[in-house]
């Protein structure tokens, strides 16, 4: 039963990679970011854009969730 959940999160993350590369295949525009604050615009295809903010907006979720997780266990342990 665990090769069947070790083959089907391979495939799962397989799946996600090759949907990725499509993405960036897909949407090659360039695409300039205006910050506001500083004259420099960094310039690059809107795929490249749209998954890079989309990782940052991951990545930030899963550190939020793993900050809270610990505090409540901590909390759950003082009790």
């Amino acid at each position: 039963m665990r090769w069947l959940l070790n083959l089907l999160l391979v495939l799962i993350t397989i799946t996600l990679l090759l949907a990725g590369i499509l993405f960036l295949l897909g949407n090659p525009q360039p695409v300039a970011l205006d910050l506001l604050v500083v004259a420099w615009q960094p310039s690059a295809a809107l795929g490249q854009w749209l998954l890079a903010f989309l990782l940052c907006g991951l990545a930030i979720g899963l550190l939020a969730g793993l900050a809270l997780s610990g505090a409540f266990r901590l909390r759950r342990q003082r009790r």
